[in-house]
């Protein structure tokens, strides 16, 4: 199954799952955001980005430009406990 795809199921099968007021606040505030521009300002596959260093989990350096000596570079956000 193609990536895509795999996430439109997945997606789906949490719109068919969910509290429909939940569901109801996601799409607002996606479509806030979509209405708001900023997404047109992020990266896109393939731009480069400045070098930056995070604390990671054990409280030490994450350096992205040592990262990126080891081969490319996934960076992922999640908001984590709501």
């Amino acid at each position: 199954m193609q990536l895509n795809a795999l996430l439109s199921a997945m997606s789906q099968d949490f719109a068919d799952k969910a509290d429909p007021e939940v569901l109801k606040i996601m799409m607002e505030s996606r479509q806030q955001l979509e209405n708001s521009g900023l997404h047109e300002q992020a990266l896109a596959t393939g731009d480069k980005m400045t070098d930056f260093v995070l604390r990671d989990a054990s409280n030490g350096d994450f350096s992205s430009r040592d990262a990126l000596t080891k081969g490319p570079l996934l960076i992922c956000w999640y908001r984590g406990i709501w």
